[in-house]
């Protein structure tokens, strides 16, 4: 377990420093997990465990440790079934939107409805939702569970409000903070919440934590939505233009459209009909470089993680807690 962090350390080292400290809980999330899947029915099992064994970086998992960790009233063994909680609810999540944006990979690995079927894929999405909520409704706080059922109901908003509006060139910035509020940024908001009440916060901080969370989600978004135009994406495995071939409208796209000229515009519609050119590719980025695009979405992803910064030093001090505090402020330089 290491105490020290590395000066000026990049976010990859940051976030896997702090996953070392966390790794006691960590894997006891992972145990729980694979405990989950070993009860599935039938052929389910076996998916299942095929899909745990794509760890990922556990970012959820990893942040809601950290919190829970800077209190009084730390339990690991409480704290990971709601960190099990959320990540098979980010899992379910994950195989529907797969199944309904059509993709064919995730982490470079054939997606579940690719290798299974779609029936069996939305069986595997809707089990790991409702053991989701069976590993945590019995928890001494009933405001834990009820933070998870909120932030399920705003993620299904969220995907409903996607879907629909997908294809729109004229959606606004402030349809789009309300898709990724639900998208993303709730189940955050309940790592903040659950990891606050968990490590006995006030109610004050509680609402505070949620917010840390919240702007943490938004921001983490934002720098996905650059991750897919390529923009710091050449050492992650991350899929470009994957969501402008799907039609949606994300940040950057926004951005341009509310600053562009009508032969800009016109212009960037006519390469985003044959986006999965790699010309067409080039030529997009290059177009949303020239209103400054990616710089005004990375300030505003800046922005939201800074505007935890209050809270965050406001914890007392402990390792989990400057760790949490590096993650935080270092999450926007994944995109560099």
């Amino acid at each position: 377990m290491k105490e020290v962090l590395t000066p000026r350390a990049d976010y990859a080292s940051v976030l896997s420093e702090a996953r070392d400290y966390a790794s006691p809980g960590l894997e006891r999330v992972q145990a729980i997990m694979e405990s989950v899947a070993r009860g599935a029915p039938g052929n389910l099992s076996g998916h299942l465990q095929q899909l745990l064994n794509r760890r990922g970086k556990r970012v959820r998992s990893t942040f809601l440790l950290l919190l829970a960790q800077a209190g009084p009233g730390f339990d690991l063994e409480r704290a990971a079934r709601v960190c099990a909680a959320i990540e098979l609810i980010h899992l379910g999540s994950l195989i529907h939107d797969d199944i309904i944006d059509g993709s064919d990979l995730r982490r470079d690995e054939k997606t579940a409805h690719q290798r299974w079927g779609n029936r069996v894929a939305v069986l595997l999405g809707d089990y790991t939702l409702s053991k989701s909520m069976e590993l945590i409704w019995e928890d001494a706080d009933r405001r834990v569970p009820l933070s998870l059922c909120r932030a399920s109901s705003a993620l299904i908003t969220a995907e409903v409000l996607e879907v629909e509006r997908a294809g729109r060139m004229d959606l606004t910035l402030e349809e789009y903070r309300e898709i990724i509020a639900g998208k993303t940024a709730a189940l955050f908001d309940a790592c903040g919440e659950c990891g606050a009440l968990l490590a006995g916060f006030d109610a004050a901080d509680v609402r505070r934590a949620s917010a840390l969370g919240r702007n943490f989600g938004l921001a983490f978004q934002i720098i996905d939505d650059l991750l897919d135009f390529g923009v710091g994406a050449e050492q992650l495995d991350k899929r470009t233009f994957s969501d402008v071939k799907n039609g949606l409208l994300t940040l950057p796209l926004i951005l341009f459209l509310n600053a562009a000229n009508p032969e800009e515009k016109a212009r960037l519609l006519g390469l985003m009909k044959e986006a999965d050119v790699e010309a067409n590719q080039i030529a997009i980025r290059a177009l949303l470089e020239t209103r400054d695009a990616f710089g005004q979405a990375r300030a505003m992803a800046l922005d939201s993680v800074r505007s935890g910064l209050e809270f965050l030093e406001s914890l007392p001090a402990s390792p989990a807690a400057q760790h949490l505090r590096q993650v935080c402020l270092l999450m926007t330089e994944r995109s560099l």
